[in-house]
């Protein structure tokens, strides 16, 4: 039982990631944002650390 747990928080976060992601991808705006003040917009949705850093870095790969 708790491994189907751990799987659907896993599934839930990847949602997450992706969902930030796409949204970095069409607006400039929120993009800005998010390279600008990373910690405190991640803050407002409830994702490990871990999926804190892989939007940061995916974040950085985006720009250059």
């Amino acid at each position: 039982m708790f491994f189907l747990f751990i799987l659907i928080s896993r599934q839930k976060e990847a949602e997450i990631i992706s969902d930030i992601l796409l949204r970095a991808a069409s607006e400039p705006d929120f993009r800005n944002l998010l390279i600008k003040n990373s910690a405190e917009i991640l803050e407002k949705y409830n994702i490990s650390n871990e999926a804190k850093y892989i939007i940061k870095k995916s974040i950085v790969d985006l720009t250059q």
